[in-house]
């Protein structure tokens, strides 16, 4: 089941990021409407979402004391930065 997930949650995540790099993309040429850019926010809102459902998913599946552990190393981490 694990496998299952994991392979969803990176279908997604790289969709996510698919999405990301062509919307960058469009909003860059100048021949871009406004009702184009408005579907690209629209799908990147949906993207948005989509990862959002992975996080939560995700921390119900690792909510062990040790991913919780790893989360708190990796958040005092960043924020060393």
């Amino acid at each position: 089941m694990d496998r299952i997930a994991d392979s969803t949650e990176a279908h997604i995540i790289r969709m996510a990021r698919n999405d990301a790099a062509y919307a960058l993309t469009m909003a860059q040429r100048p021949e871009v409407s406004r009702a184009e850019l408005s579907v690209l926010i629209g799908k990147l809102a949906e993207a948005v979402t989509d990862i959002a459902s992975v996080a939560e998913l995700r921390g119900e599946r690792l909510n062990a004391p040790v991913a919780r552990a790893l989360e708190e190393a990796l958040r005092t981490a960043l924020s060393q930065r």
